[in-house]
C-alpha cells in the first residue's frame, strides 16, 4: 500500500522514513502507521481524461475550398 510519511518514523524492514516522502509498504505495516498517526494513505491518481477532438480547419468553409484532383484536368 502506498503511503505518505507524515513524521520520521522508523520501520523494521525499511529503515528511517523522513516525514514528506511517499513509500509502499507491505499493507499490515502500512495500517499499522496509519493508525498511530505517522502515516496517512496515498490516494491512487486519477486517470487523464482523453484529449478533446478538434477539428484542424482554419477557419475556412468547404463550399470556400475547392480540391481538384488529377481525374479534373482531363
Amino acid at each position: 500500500m502506498k503511503v505518505k510519511i507524515l513524521q520520521k518514523c522508523f520501520v523494521g524492514a525499511g529503515g528511517n522514513l523522513m516525514a514528506g516522502e511517499t513509500h509502499d509498504l507491505n499493507d499490515r505495516i502500512a495500517e499499522k502507521l496509519i493508525a498511530r498517526g505517522y502515516a496517512e494513505a496515498e490516494a491512487a491518481p486519477k486517470p487523464k481524461a482523453a484529449p478533446k477532438k478538434i477539428t484542424r480547419s482554419v477557419g475556412l468553409k468547404k463550399s470556400d475550398v475547392e480540391l481538384s484532383t488529377p481525374e479534373d484536368d482531363s
